[in-house]
Parts: structure tokens; sequence; C-alpha cells
């Protein structure tokens, strides 16, 4: 009898200690993704429907920076033969899944983009539907 109970115990000490470790890697698959993230990234190409459009060398001075809570987005621009600033977007991000949401105020207008994003080793792939046109902007880690 001793012995029945003994191995019962066992059991139930090693079912326990599996379900912990399994929701341990849970929260890290979770962190790791986040942290991939963040960090600063710089605009190499831009497709729209699978196209590739022609970006300029200062076009391609666009970054978009992520923090644990926000991120920036500068656009860069050619104007005239200078190369400057087109846009600032400062607002909020979540992420769920290969789901990217970007909350931000531009122009006055509070917006919301949901995008689809990958990361393929130190590529970003950001992947916008804006009413059935498909736009893609690919940035490198910086």
């Amino acid at each position: 009898m001793k012995k029945y109970c003994l191995l019962g115990f066992i059991i139930i000490g090693i079912v326990m200690i599996s379900c912990n470790n399994d929701d341990d890697n849970k929260e890290n698959e979770n962190l790791s993704s986040t942290s991939v993230l963040v960090g600063k990234w710089g605009q190499t190409s831009f497709r729209q429907n699978g196209e590739l459009m022609n970006i300029t060398d200062c076009e391609k001075r666009s970054t978009i920076e992520f923090t644990s809570d926000s991120y920036t987005e500068i656009g860069y621009a050619p104007v005239n033969t200078d190369c400057q600033i087109d846009f600032e977007i400062t607002g909020t991000w979540t992420e769920e899944g290969d789901k990217l949401t970007l909350n931000y105020v531009f122009e006055g207008k509070t917006t919301i983009d949901i995008a689809m994003f990958t990361i393929t080793d130190d590529v970003l792939t950001i992947m916008y539907n804006d009413e059935g046109a498909i736009t893609t902007f690919d940035y490198q880690k910086l």
C-alpha cells in the first residue's frame, strides 16, 4: 500500500512540474517575439500589390523604431535637390501573433492601422491592406 501511495505522489509531482514548465515556455515565446520587433529599422523596399516600386536613396533613409510601449516612424522624401523629412509619426503599438496594430494621430486625425508582419533574419516586413490594395514595406534592422 505504501508503494502505491508513494508512486501516486511521484506521478502527481511530475504532472505538476510538467504543466508549470509549459506555461513558462509560452511566456518566454511571447517575450522573445516582442523583443525581436523592438529596435530601429531602416526601409529597404516598397511594394504595391506585389510590384516592386522604385524608391530613392533619400526615401531609403526612412525608419521605424519600436520601443516597449511606443513607436516612431520617420519618412524622408526628395525635395528639389535636398533630402528632407516628409513626415514623423509617433504612437503606440500592440502585437498579437503576426498582427501589428499601430495607433497614432496624423494631421489631426486619430488613426489605427492594422497590418500583418513577419521577421526573417534581420528583415521586418509589414503588409497593409488598404481597401484591397496590398502595400508592403521591408525594413532592415539597424
